[in-house]
């Protein structure tokens, strides 16, 4: 499983990763694996998949389903 660092988002909480987690782990075709690095509370985002594609893309694909995850709750 390859993985891939989200420093450019900064740190976030481990709550937030937590729901994070809680809404992706497992999502789409690319079965997102949701972890994240704690240094000193600082916690930086960790997504894993097996699926074939450039980092670019399948970083690009993840903050998508990520920003339509959270329309999908405010909708609720």
């Amino acid at each position: 499983m390859k993985e891939y660092t989200f420093e450019e988002l900064g740190y976030f909480t481990e709550r937030e990763c937590e729901a994070i987690k809680e809404q992706l782990q497992g999502y789409s075709y690319m079965n997102f694996d949701i972890a994240w690095s704690n240094c000193a509370g600082n916690c930086t985002l960790i997504v894993r998949t097996d699926y074939e594609d450039t980092e670019k893309e399948i970083k690009n694909f993840f903050l998508h389903c990520a920003i339509s995850a959270i329309f999908q709750l405010k909708r609720q």
